[in-house]
């Protein structure tokens, strides 16, 4: 996570482990409550990732939801062996979309 500020780790506890399918993780702490939630499933030789980030509120979603898409986005342009995506093309530009979501 290079975009937070100096602080690109941080400890989580695995709530939920269910191989090869779904991950289930959370973080309670002084930047909020993280409740975040992989799940894969396949269909046709093809795996889809499902992230979730379940929300106690709608606080920050202008930011967060932007990081997400940046991050998704850099994860699949890895796996693809593409160039990294410019995290300025995701904020502030997307801060508007996530905040009418509310």
């Amino acid at each position: 996570m290079a975009y937070e500020e100096g602080e690109p780790w941080m400890d989580m506890t695995i709530d939920a482990c269910e191989p090869p399918r779904r991950l289930a993780i959370s973080n309670v702490g002084e930047h909020g409550s993280w409740h975040l939630e992989l799940v894969l499933t396949e269909s046709a030789g093809v795996t889809e990732l499902r992230f979730t980030q379940h929300l106690a509120g709608t606080e920050g979603v202008g930011e967060v939801g932007p990081g997400w898409e940046y991050y998704l986005d850099a994860l699949v342009a890895a796996r693809e062996d593409r160039p990294m995506p410019d995290f300025d093309d995701y904020y502030p530009s997307m801060k508007e979309h996530y905040e009418a979501q509310r």
